[in-house]
């Protein structure tokens, strides 16, 4: 008989991913990345496959604790924690799962017009029974008005394809020009700001590559602006992004992610121009469900195949 292969399932796993690799694979759960061998044990010497997350990640030392190991299957597509020198240098296979971009797409508008109407604020307005003796103000208007996407990536074109359905005027910045798309380009990111409504960062960037967004940007977008982040929060300077909310430098803004989360600045807990959202812009359950069986099939096709179904490509 055959010994199983044996994978390291780092932090929370859903039931389903679970229950379908357990009958064919032997599974070691840890609850994080730290001192991966010290949880693992003697296991560790035998690991060939990891199930792991972007914010966790693929870092040196993890690999370093698991000599044998050939493939990381992440649940997500960040990259940022993911040493992808040292996996390719190794041999090791990284694979995400990038069936989630329209959902994150659609967070975006939703948050950008939950804004601008003041839907959430509306909510909790009618739910503390202020309606009975009060006039609830106007919002703005969303459709019709110029959008300005920070990264033109598969987030970015489908965000735009979103956006056009609403008469939106699109413009974008992206250090890499994308010529297949029609919507404007813009030389700087400032430049993109300064002529917008709504600014949307989609980009991508690791922990400490520095922001893109910055006081300046979110000067230039203006006191009726509103920012957008579906992104990854350090990407923004969380201090000037506080103040331009509490200042009234922009109009508001919608935020799916924070700088550490999940810890949220308490001036932003207390903002009524602004909506926040627990990181949860994949989070429907189709889309889960795709993830799930996207990670499964690449374990299941590389230990079948040795052939990965959504492997990263090294530069």
């Amino acid at each position: 008989m055959t010994d199983k292969v044996e994978l390291a399932v780092i932090g929370w796993r859903r039931d389903y991913v679970l229950d379908n690799l357990g009958g064919d694979f032997t599974l070691h759960w840890v609850e994080s990345a730290e001192d991966l061998a010290g949880a693992l044990g003697p296991a560790a010497e035998r690991v060939r496959g990891v199930l792991t997350a972007p914010m966790v990640g693929l870092s040196a030392g993890m690999m370093d604790a698991l000599p044998k190991l050939e493939i990381a299957a992440l649940y997500g597509v960040g990259l940022e924690r993911a040493d992808l020198g040292c996996a390719r240098d190794r041999g090791i296979v990284v694979t995400t799962t990038p069936v989630l971009y329209e959902d994150v797409a659609d967070l975006a508008v939703l948050l950008a017009m939950d804004v601008s109407r003041r839907v959430a604020e509306g909510d909790r307005w009618v739910r503390a029974k202020h309606w009975p003796s009060g006039h609830f103000g106007a919002g703005r208007r969303f459709s019709g008005k110029r959008a300005g996407i920070l990264g033109m990536g598969r987030i970015g074109r489908m965000l735009a394809t979103r956006l056009a359905a609403f008469d939106m005027e699109i413009g974008y910045y992206d250090p890499k020009p994308a010529p297949d798309v029609s919507y404007r380009q813009f030389a700087t990111g400032l430049d993109l700001a300064a002529g917008s409504d709504f600014l949307f960062l989609c980009a991508a960037g690791g922990a400490g590559q520095g922001h893109i967004v910055e006081a300046e940007m979110l000067t230039a977008l203006g006191p009726h602006g509103v920012f957008i982040n579906v992104a990854r929060g350090w990407l923004v300077d969380e201090k000037s992004l506080v103040d331009a909310v509490t200042s009234g430098r922009i109009g508001g803004a919608g935020l799916d992610v924070f700088e550490n989360e999940p810890e949220v600045p308490a001036a932003l807990l207390a903002a009524d121009n602004v909506v926040l959202a627990p990181h949860v812009g994949s989070n429907t359950l189709e889309t889960r469900h795709d993830m799930d069986e996207c990670m499964i099939e690449n374990i299941r096709s590389w230990f079948g195949e040795h052939k990965a179904i959504t492997p990263v490509t090294y530069e």
